[in-house]
C-alpha cells in the first residue's frame, strides 16, 4: 500500500534553534518525503519566522513547502 510522508516543523526562536532546523531538515530530505509543513504561532504571532523557515526549506532541499 503506496503512503505519502510529510514533516511539520516549528519555526526556530534562536539562531541555535535554527542551526539545530537545518539539520533536522536535511536529514528528513533524505526520507523524500512529498512536503514539509512550518506552522503559524497562536494568532499567527510567528507569521514573518515561518515565512523565512519555509523558503529557506523549500531553497535548500527543492522540497515543497
Amino acid at each position: 500500500m503506496p503512503f505519502s510522508l510529510s514533516f511539520e516543523f516549528f519555526p526556530p526562536k534562536s539562531g541555535e534553534g535554527a542551526a539545530r532546523l537545518r539539520r533536522a531538515y536535511m536529514k528528513l530530505a533524505q526520507l523524500r518525503p512529498e512536503f514539509f509543513s512550518v506552522t503559524y504561532g497562536a494568532g499567527g504571532s510567528t507569521r514573518e519566522r515561518t515565512l523565512e523557515t519555509a523558503l529557506e526549506i523549500r531553497e535548500a532541499t527543492g522540497i515543497d513547502v
